[in-house]
């Protein structure tokens, strides 16, 4: 590694084994940094482009056109440029942040996160003049990133019912793919949306995968993708939760024609970059176990899959995004804070427990958090009763006050987070 990803990895390496846990997360943030896995994965000649093994002729287009969406898409498209510039046509990028680094060429837009906002629609519609310019003989390259889903937004009305939609499935704890498949059932470029509006072109879709356990058509609700699931599949979710009257549905792209010239691949994703941590981990002594399905259960649930699995002088990984009923007076912090304050309830002696975002904001400036027996001293020592912030999901005042916090800023990549515990 060139650079320490973690900004307090001093401050938190107070041991041996957190030392070494740490030393694995930063292979985690190494590997799916974006200039990184573009300079990898993406090559160009005189005559192709070649994107993580595929070769596309490019001769035979009249223009090539570049759009992105997503956390970490600005850097993406940026790098793009660099290699392909003169021959592009037009290129578009909606992200959290803008590089200050960004050339005036690219038409580049700051949207908001969760939280669609009429910034996000103004962007959108930008992209979608784009799509509207892109004919039949053109090649369109997508950069498709996790967190498209807000920033990619078509009209006022999505964006009113999307903000909704986040408010009572973050209200009831529904887990991420049924929030993404009713997201695509009220968009105009969701769940193949996009590829519609784009057809006849052809499109490259380069996806950056926060979905973990291989389902890249759910990045930004697969605007690229051809959708699977119908009306009566998202009215049935909406049901569920007793939402049904509280959405206007419609149907996504089930033509085949809108997909007979996409080809969608995927750049990088969370099993990537385990399995980069797992090799960090085995080099320095530790057997290393992947749980390959991803952990999108309660925070008890998931804590139980991983401590089955742990073994001594060992690594237990896992990615995904723990799901959680967030109270309505809750406090500060994240998902991945709030896993990491609940495995303290079973940690064992000397074990070292890592929860952290891919993109260094774990719904607040930090990154996630660090925790041993040392975290557990500390909470005693200082006398902090820890059920009153459990109670309201209020993780960052724990953490700063036992200066657990792994701070990184927020970082050009997002494949979800990671989880893992180190047993020595």
């Amino acid at each position: 590694m060139e650079r320490h990803w973690i900004k307090n990895f001093d401050a938190l390496a107070t041991s041996d084994e957190r030392r070494d846990a740490l030393t694995i997360l930063e292979a985690g943030y190494d590997a799916v940094q974006t200039e990184r896995v573009i300079q990898e994965y993406v090559s160009v000649t005189d005559n192709s482009i070649t994107i993580r093994g595929r070769t596309f002729d490019t001769s035979g287009f009249e223009n090539i056109y570049l759009v992105g969406f997503g956390k970490g898409a600005c850097a993406a498209v940026y790098e793009l440029y660099k290699i392909l510039n003169t021959r592009l046509k037009k290129s578009v990028v909606i992200d959290r942040a803008i590089l200050t680094t960004c050339p005036s060429a690219i038409d580049a837009f700051v949207g908001t996160h969760p939280m669609p906002s009429d910034q996000n629609v103004r962007a959108t519609k930008v992209v979608m003049g784009l799509a509207e310019e892109a004919g039949e003989n053109d090649l369109v390259l997508v950069v498709v990133a996790g967190g498209g889903s807000s920033l990619l937004c078509s009209t006022d009305e999505e964006c009113e019912q999307n903000i909704r939609l986040f408010e009572e499935f973050e209200r009831v704890g529904a887990p991420i793919r049924e929030l993404n498949t009713v997201r695509k059932h009220i968009s105009e470029l969701k769940g193949g949306g996009l590829a519609e509006m784009l057809h006849p072109a052809t499109i490259v879709g380069m996806v950056f995968s926060d979905i973990v356990g291989g389902n890249p058509e759910e990045v930004a609700s697969g605007p690229t993708y051809p959708d699977q699931s119908t009306t009566d599949d998202a009215r049935a979710i909406l049901k569920k939760y007793g939402m049904e009257k509280a959405f206007a549905l419609q149907e996504t792209p089930k033509d085949k024609k809108y997909f007979e010239k996409v080809t969608n691949i995927v750049l990088i994703s969370n099993e990537d970059a385990l399995k980069k941590m797992a090799a960090a981990a085995e080099s320095i002594g530790y057997a290393s176990v992947i749980i390959e399905t991803p952990l999108y259960e309660f925070p008890e649930t998931a804590l139980a899959k991983i401590s089955e699995k742990t073994a001594p002088k060992s690594v237990v990984f896992a990615g995904g995004e723990i799901q959680l009923q967030v109270p309505e007076d809750h406090g500060t912090g994240g998902r991945c804070q709030f896993l990491a304050l609940e495995a303290l309830r079973t940690i064992g002696s000397h074990a070292v427990f890592v929860a952290a975002a891919s993109d260094g904001r774990d719904n607040s400036d930090e990154a996630g958090a660090i925790v041993d027996n040392g975290t557990v001293e500390r909470i005693v020592e200082q006398g902090i009763d820890l059920a009153p912030y459990r109670a309201r999901m209020d993780t960052i005042p724990v953490f700063q006050k036992t200066g657990d916090e792994i701070t990184t800023g927020p970082l050009e990549a997002n494949v979800s987070d990671w989880y893992f515990l180190l047993t020595p």
